[in-house]
């Protein structure tokens, strides 16, 4: 009786799999007006600390972050003024402080700025994504 069940109940489940990443017609145009609405309001946001501030969306209204120009600031002190100033300065939406041995999420985000730092938080790379 186990052995009938076994293949059933394995098809039931990589069919409930296969649905769970089905987009929903009827949540999707409400989602994406709120999401409008949640990224300009939220633009200018920063993550300093492991904390989030603003801005959850990778969709951040066709701004992209570039980070050539603020190479000059790598061996300074990053603290959280630092970091919105180099936000700004690199027309991302949000910003994120990287220590050594710290585990980040690894999905490319083009509006967002990565200030990887040591253990005395002082810059060694900026780069986005």
């Amino acid at each position: 009786m186990i052995r009938k069940l076994i293949p059933l109940l394995l098809v039931a489940s990589l069919t409930a799999c296969a649905n769970t990443g089905a987009p929903r017609s009827s949540s999707a145009p409400a989602a994406s007006s709120s999401s409008s609405s949640a990224s300009s309001s939220d633009a200018g946001t920063s993550t300093y600390g492991g904390s989030s501030y603003g801005s959850s969306s990778s969709m951040g209204g066709g701004k992209t972050c570039d980070a050539a120009a603020l190479q000059s600031q790598i061996g300074q002190k990053a603290t959280a003024s630092v970091m919105e100033e180099l936000r700004t300065r690199s027309g991302s939406t949000t910003a994120r402080m990287l220590r050594p041995g710290q585990l980040v999420t690894m999905e490319y985000n083009a509006t967002r700025l990565n200030l990887i730092v040591d253990d005395k938080d002082v810059m060694t790379a900026i780069r986005c994504g």
